[in-house]
């Protein structure tokens, strides 16, 4: 049966949503199955994930050979991946590494990382691929990007909005605003700073965090406004609309990819049809809607945000 394992930090790892996981049957370590049966596949939210010999067979000899793909996660996105409140990482990544690893017959050893660390460690060989990375033309220069999900991001303020943020950036010009260590939103508030200052306004007062879910430090109020994922975004203020309210509309930028070091192309074609495969036959789907995502659902899983096979 697929494992998530953790070895970068001392937290427990486990299938998330595991009471509503039915497993149908584990592919052993060798990929063989036990005495040379065929790894059986699972059922993930009532539908059913059967392993697929054929995309098992593209996957590259190394992968074969030690029947594991290494995966990062800075687990701080929730509903799209976080830390439970059993010390556990949940969420939609967790789920699709389910039903990939099933698939391919292979385990999923999920690492905690900071999310700066989880490209420079791609490229290093730490990991065999990011898991949900937003796809840009700069970093499609480091790694290829297989696209699998909508990817964007919002201004999440505390309930009432106190500071009036509006859907202009330069709205924020002078207050004080909460990002993402190594983020997109990082590069775009240090924008937002250049136009502010091209108006005569004060600059934004930036605060990057490193693993830290970004409501953590709004609540606090050491920040007026964070830059959060979409999907995070979303949940915090649909869970907590005492605390939180979204200021202006949702940015839409670009997809959440897997990212692969660019010498795999096997690997990152066995990604590809896989995750197809998992959207044509509906566990993709019914992952996305167990955690209220369906609106960031694709219809196409792409290489490099348009590069189709």
């Amino acid at each position: 049966m697929m494992s998530l394992k953790h070895r970068a930090q001392p937290i427990a790892l486990a299938l998330a949503g595991a009471a509503l996981l039915a497993v149908a049957g584990c592919a052993s370590t060798d990929g063989t199955g036990a005495g040379g049966d065929t790894p059986q596949g699972t059922e993930i939210y009532g539908v059913e994930v059967p392993f697929d010999q054929d995309l098992r067979d593209m996957l590259p000899a190394d992968i074969l050979e030690k029947n594991t793909l290494v995966f990062s996660t800075d687990a701080a996105a929730p509903p799209r991946v976080f830390v439970d409140e059993n010390g556990e990482i949940a969420g939609v990544i967790p789920d699709m590494l389910t039903a990939l690893g099933a698939t391919l017959g292979v385990e999923i050893d999920l690492q905690k990382n900071s999310f700066d660390a989880e490209v420079p460690g791609v490229e290093s060989g730490r990991f065999d691929s990011t898991t949900g990375t937003g796809d840009f033309e700069s970093r499609r220069e480091i790694l290829d990007m297989v696209d699998w999900f909508g990817g964007g991001y919002l201004y999440l303020v505390q309930a009432g909005n106190p500071q009036n943020i509006g859907n202009e950036p330069t709205d924020q010009c002078g207050v004080r605003i909460g990002v993402l260590k190594g983020t997109t939103q990082e590069v775009l508030v240090e924008e937002l700073n250049a136009a502010c200052e091209a108006e005569g306004l004060p600059p934004a007062q930036m605060q990057a965090f490193t693993n830290v879910l970004l409501s953590v430090p709004l609540y606090a109020d050491r920040v007026d406004v964070v830059w959060e994922s979409a999907a995070a975004g979303l949940q915090a203020a649909k869970d907590e609309p005492e605390k939180f309210e979204v200021a202006g509309d949702v940015k839409m930028n670009a997809y959440l990819a897997f990212g692969v070091k660019k010498d795999r192309p096997e690997l990152r074609d066995t990604l590809q049809q896989t995750l197809q495969k998992l959207l044509d036959d509906g566990p993709y789907m019914a992952i996305a809607e167990h955690w209220g995502q369906e609106e960031l659902a694709i219809d196409y899983i792409s290489i490099n945000s348009d590069v189709r096979p």
